[in-house]
Order: C-alpha cells, then sequence, then structure tokens
C-alpha cells in the first residue's frame, strides 16, 4: 500500500457518522472528512494507508454496519463496498497482507562498523580524562593555596613574636605585614586569576 490516503465513502445518518469519527479520534488515526452531496448525500473519511488503521476502521465500520452503507477505495483504485461480501474481501487482503513474510535485507555491513567498540572504548579513555583534569588541577590548587597560606601565617606569626619581645620594631613588624599583602594580591592575580588584568 502506498503512503497516499485509503478513502471510506458513508452512507448514514449524520449521529452514526459522527460517532464513527469519534470511535476512530479514540483509536488514535488521525483523518480528515468532508461532506459530499453527489451522487448520493454522505460523508467522506480519508484515513491514513496504514494496515493498523485500516484494520481499526474496517472494526468500527462492522459494529455499524446495519446503520452504514458505501465503500472503501484503498490508494490502489480498488473500491470495496460496505456489504457482507465487501468486508468479507477486505478482512481476507488484510488477513493475506499481514501473513506475507517480510523481506530482510541482507546488505553487506558498512566498512566502519568493526571499529565501533575500540571508538566506544576510545571515547570512555576521552571522557574520562574530561573528568579527571579539572579534580586533579582543583586539587593541585588547593594544596598550593594551603601551603601558601602556611607560609604567610608563620611569617606574620613569626614576625608577631619578635615584635612582641621587641626584637624588631612596630615599623618593621607594618613593613612586612604590607609587603605580604601585596604579595598575596599578586599571587592571587596570577595563580589563581581572582583578579583579571585589563
Amino acid at each position: 500500500m502506498s503512503q497516499r490516503a485509503i478513502k471510506i465513502t458513508l452512507l448514514c445518518e449524520p449521529e452514526v457518522e459522527e460517532g464513527i469519527e469519534i470511535a476512530l479520534s479514540n483509536s488514535g488515526i488521525q483523518f480528515t472528512s468532508e461532506e459530499v452531496k453527489t451522487p448520493e448525500e454522505g460523508y467522506c473519511l480519508y484515513i491514513p494507508d496504514a494496515l493498523w488503521a485500516l484494520s481499526v476502521a474496517l472494526h468500527i465500520l462492522e459494529a455499524k454496519k446495519d446503520l452504514v452503507k458505501g465503500s472503501i477505495e484503498l490508494p490502489d483504485g480498488k473500491k470495496h463496498e460496505l456489504t457482507q461480501k465487501g468486508r468479507a474481501d477486505l478482512n481476507e487482503l488484510l488477513i493475506k497482507t499481514m501473513s506475507r513474510k517480510r523481506a530482510i535485507s541482507t546488505a553487506e555491513a558498512p566498512w566502519w562498523l568493526p571499529f565501533i567498540p575500540e571508538v566506544k572504548e576510545f571515547l570512555k579513555r576521552v571522557n574520562s580524562l574530561v573528568e579527571w583534569y579539572p579534580k586533579a588541577s582543583g586539587e593541585g590548587r588547593r594544596i598550593v593555596t594551603r601551603n601558601f597560606l602556611y607560609l604567610i601565617g608563620g611569617i606574620v606569626l613569626g614576625t608577631g613574636i619578635l615584635t612582641f619581645f621587641g626584637k624588631i620594631s612596630g615599623d618593621s613588624f607594618a613593613f612586612v605585614i604590607g609587603s605580604l599583602l601585596g604579595y598575596t594580591f599578586a599571587f592571587l592575580q596570577r595563580y589563581l586569576g581572582i583578579l583579571t588584568e585589563e
């Protein structure tokens, strides 16, 4: 069957046609409908050219067989009346089509198919490296920053103790603290990238 639509022509009361449309909608079939005046007043429904859609529509029409007349026209031009014989022919066509064995493609495998496991393994390694590097880099920066703080703290503590015992003057202590603060800001700018240069 092609990609065109199956045309269902219904000759029935408006309430019956509305009930059929509701049943088609509830079954998940997308369709279009139009009212026709010639050759007889009725309705045309167009459903997708798919086995399941035709099967569901035929089942719905079978339930309303006493209230509906009309026909089902397949995309290839074959028309089946909505009579006992027409519905039986359509059921037989559906069974025959669904019972047919589908052709399995025996095409040669693409040349790149054997390389897929190696590519997957390579991508896993790259991914682990991408995840590892920021962690290792961050850990290294934490170690350097911690050691730097210990050094600065030791210098300040030593200078403070010497100032307390009068071995160096307060001006010298202020000079050391100022120098350390300047070095700290230079360190933060160069190493951690906290302060940016314009």
